[in-house]
């Protein structure tokens, strides 16, 4: 069998899909919370699971989302915001947005809710 007539195994290549990071510190008596890389179906869970985490053990009076380092943001993190915003008033607690960026402001805009978050 020649070079050219031998099997060849199929070359799968696996595409690892983009990671959400999420950082918590403290800015005196507000939580930031930073958040990087996509908001998407795959990874909101993580953010409104370490909300949720946050506002039930003490809640800080404020909490800063840091969304600067976004780099995907669809529906779901779009529902993934508002769901924040809820669990965040439901515990008497002020919601900030901080830097939101680009694809974020713009998906906020098409969908018509830029006004409706606080903004640094």
């Amino acid at each position: 069998m020649s070079v050219d007539h031998a099997q060849h195994p199929e070359i799968r290549e696996t595409a690892r899909p983009p990671t959400l990071h999420l950082a918590l510190a403290r800015e005196g008596p507000a939580a930031v919370l930073r958040v990087g890389g996509p908001l998407d179906l795959a990874t909101v869970d993580r953010l409104v699971d370490l909300v949720d985490r946050l506002m039930g053990g003490g809640p800080p009076p404020v909490l800063v989302l840091d969304l600067s380092g976004v780099t995907f943001f669809c529906a779901a993190g779009v529902n993934a915001l508002l769901t924040v915003r809820r669990r965040v008033a439901s515990a008497a607690c002020t919601l900030v947005v901080r830097e939101p960026s680009r694809i974020t402001v713009k998906v906020l805009d098409i969908v018509g809710l830029t006004d409706e978050f606080t903004t640094e």
